[in-house]
């Protein structure tokens, strides 16, 4: 899959992400696999990807400085997700800091993919193959984030419908 295809399917469910995490719904351990597969999914198209050709040290750097933000950007974003328990379950839902923080974390990885090629233009190969690796470790993290928010909110009882 080239690296076009790539950025466009990424850019696809980063917005499905976006529209679910505004809606009000029940926190599920089927968020957290969601962004197991997007990782799956991202690591081999990334793999792909660098197979392509030589892929200099620098763009390696400038992806993993990305994949660092996005995590941060994951950690931060579970912080404005509204949580609250509804017949013994508890409920989650974002609102506009959370999809603003999104914004914020593709404009990120969008512009350290710019700065690769611009630095490191061997790294093209891997920009746009890794988008959905940004959204599955940013997804995660929030996730984790989310449910430890969840868990002192309930006293530390089971609250994630499987």
């Amino acid at each position: 899959m080239d690296g076009t295809l790539s950025a466009v399917i990424g850019i696809a469910v980063l917005v499905w992400v976006v529209v679910n995490q505004v809606r009000a719904r029940p926190l599920s351990a089927r968020r957290m696999r969601i962004a197991g597969i997007l990782g799956v999914v991202g690591l081999v198209q990334l793999v792909g990807a660098a197979a392509a050709g030589p892929v200099p040290a620098l763009g390696w750097v400038l992806l993993l400085a990305g994949l660092a933000i996005g995590a941060l950007l994951g950690g931060i974003r579970a912080g404005t997700v509204r949580l609250w328990v509804r017949d013994g379950v508890v409920w989650t839902q974002g609102h506009a800091a959370t999809a603003a923080l999104w914004v914020v974390g593709i404009a990120a990885h969008v512009g350290l993919d710019l700065l690769a090629r611009a630095v490191a233009p061997g790294s093209a190969t891997i920009d746009g193959a890794s988008v959905l690796l940004f959204v599955a470790v940013s997804l995660g993290v929030q996730g984790v984030v989310t449910a430890r928010r969840a868990a002192v909110l309930t006293g530390d009882r089971p609250t994630v419908r499987v």
